[in-house]
């Protein structure tokens, strides 16, 4: 069972981690692409350097998808098949957006291999092929929106928005560099990128930013109670507040050694919220440790909205601690604890936003 659960775990953050990098390096061949097309060069970077560049991002953009698409399927939690990863809109997990994904894939595939094959099947059939693979960016990109469990996380909305502004820049230096169309017609054509860039963003930000989005995804109504962004029944926590906790202590020393630890476990009982703090230090002679190490963990149910930090002053019963939570939202508690006996522990908190 840990084993399962440790693999499990592993998989789901591989594939979190080259899915992002999936779209970077396919961000940085469309920049590269377009390079191409207006036939940008400078001394130190002649026109083979971009297209070899080019033709290597796209290498490694299907490496990093393939390993995206393993890791997905090696992933037992969502009901995912190697067909479902080919063959678009035939899974049952999320099927219209994991399709993109598939259909972003089949044609990135297509580009790759029409590219290597360009001298046997000729330059018009291959530009046939690569003008329809410019579809692949923006498919892969509301895949991304629409499957990833990062949408919402500040990092991945930086990430996200600076692939979109990229891609955006490079399509108006491609119209831009065009001067076989009128002006109007190119500035038109400018203004109309922009336009669908800005509702993507909007759309980003009215549906998969926002809880429920699991759901109206289309994730499997079994999967949606073991989806921590399923779990309504505790609100995301928001300081200020102050609150009572009551839970539990325990000190463990090994045997001929000075190294302590102490550990609380907790509940608030004026919000919905579980503390968990573990001090490392050197044992003191009177009782307690000098602290040389720690972790706080405050969560209220979901683990991906839970604050994680360490404390940063411990004076007798006085606890203060510097927490963030995954989107980098900052939060400072201050505890008065008070040993009841009996491995128990009561007192109060209080925390105030930012560090």
């Amino acid at each position: 069972m840990l084993a399962t659960a440790s693999n499990t775990k592993a998989f789901w953050y591989l594939t979190r981690g080259t899915g992002m990098v999936s779209l970077v390096l396919l961000t940085l061949s469309v920049a590269l692409g377009v390079s191409e097309v207006v036939r940008y060069a400078r001394p130190g970077w002649p026109r083979f350097v971009l297209a070899a560049l080019h033709k290597n991002a796209s290498l490694l953009a299907t490496v990093f998808v393939g390993v995206h698409i393993l890791t997905s399927v090696a992933d037992s939690f969502a009901p995912i098949s190697l067909a479902d990863a080919v063959i678009p809109f035939t899974g049952r997990y999320r099927p219209l957006w994991l399709g993109f994904g598939a259909l972003a894939f089949d044609l990135l595939v297509a580009l790759i291999v029409t590219s290597l094959l360009r001298e046997r099947i000729g330059y018009r059939w291959w530009r046939l092929v690569h003008w329809a693979a410019y579809a692949c960016w923006p498919i892969a990109f509301l895949h991304g929106l629409g499957t990833g469990t990062d949408t919402r996380v500040r990092w991945g909305v930086l990430v996200n928005v600076a692939c979109l502004a990229a891609v955006v820049a490079a399509i108006c230096w491609r119209v831009g560099a065009t001067r076989t169309a009128p002006a109007g017609r190119r500035t038109a054509a400018a203004l109309a990128t922009m336009g669908v860039a800005l509702g993507v963003v909007l759309w980003m930000v009215a549906e998969p930013m926002r809880p429920g989005w699991a759901r109206k995804a289309g994730t499997p109504t079994a999967l949606l109670a073991a989806t921590p962004s399923a779990n309504a029944a505790a609100p995301p926590l928001q300081a200020p507040f102050n609150s009572p906790l009551q839970g539990s202590i325990s000190d463990t020393q090994s045997p001929g050694s000075t190294r302590a630890q102490v550990t609380i476990n907790a509940n608030l009982t004026a919000i919905p919220a579980r503390l968990h703090i573990v001090i490392d230090g050197t044992a003191l002679n009177d009782g307690g440790v000098a602290m040389d190490g720690s972790s706080v963990r405050l969560g209220a149910g979901d683990p991906s909205r839970a604050y994680r930090g360490q404390v940063t002053s411990l004076l007798g019963n006085d606890v203060v601690a510097s927490l963030h939570d995954g989107a980098g939202d900052r939060m400072t508690l201050t505890m008065h604890l008070v040993d009841a006996g009996a491995n128990t522990v009561s007192g109060t908190v209080t925390a105030r936003p930012g560090g």
